[in-house]
């Protein structure tokens, strides 16, 4: 029996990580985890407590009790706190602000590491900042997706416009841009492409243009690794 399949997607805000994430699971039966939004679900655990979100001790202690889940296929996907439905209220401005700030405090990244490595054990398409290279070092597929921010935050403004008919291209681009530095610039698990993370700028492509090239070269790892295990097999066997 092959081992289940990993494969971690990282990159900026905006890159389209989560639809393409979405995709791939699909296409392949995979579980999908969206890591952003586990660490969404804490954010709004610390506004509905009275933790103050600058108590980087507290704050970290509360990611270890609270009870995060996510199910359901990836276009659909439920994401539970403390086994209450939250999937809708943690794409709200507030939470999404407050993301930001606890994603880099290190025991909330601790916590959340440890979570997504067993959700994960079964076989997963992840997509985050730092699946590829502190997550699932040894994912059998790693990309690093990256675009022009200018692009990016075209893509996250019509999102957001979905919720907020009033959001603007530049408050959207200086958020990005500031998302940006926090990633590339925290102490723990700083944003990167992982040595073996194949690099895919989607700047001017279409998401089905980059589906289709990530499907290729999962197809391609797939079939070199079951080839191995399979080669394994046989010599362990004697044959």
């Amino acid at each position: 029996m092959s081992r289940p399949l990993i494969i971690a997607i990282d990159g900026p805000s905006g890159a389209g990580k989560s639809t393409l994430g979405r995709m791939l699971a699909r296409e392949l039966g995979l579980l999908y985890i969206d890591t952003g939004s586990m660490y969404r679900a804490v954010a709004l655990a610390v506004i509905e407590s009275t933790i103050s979100e600058t108590d980087d001790v507290a704050v970290g202690s509360l990611a270890r009790r609270i009870d995060i889940d996510l199910a359901g296929d990836p276009d659909s996907l439920r994401v539970t706190l403390n086994r209450r439905d939250v999937s809708e209220r943690i794409r709200d401005d507030d939470v999404t602000h407050m993301s930001s700030i606890i994603s880099t405090i290190p025991a909330v990244r601790r916590a959340m590491v440890e979570r997504q490595r067993e959700l994960g054990k079964r076989g997963a398409v992840l997509n985050g900042r730092d699946i590829g290279t502190v997550v699932f070092p040894d994912a059998d597929v790693k990309f690093f997706l990256d675009a022009v921010p200018e692009e990016r935050a075209e893509r996250r403004l019509a999102e957001e416009r979905e919720t907020n008919p009033a959001a603007t291209y530049d408050q959207t681009f200086a958020d990005i841009t500031e998302r940006d530095r926090r990633d590339t610039t925290r102490a723990d698990s700083p944003l990167m492409a992982a040595e073996d993370a194949i690099v895919v700028d989607s700047t001017g492509q279409s998401i089905e243009e980059v589906f289709r090239r990530m499907m290729r070269v999962v197809r391609e790892k797939r079939s070199k690794r079951e080839f191995s295990d399979s080669h394994l097999r046989t010599k362990r066997s004697g044959w």
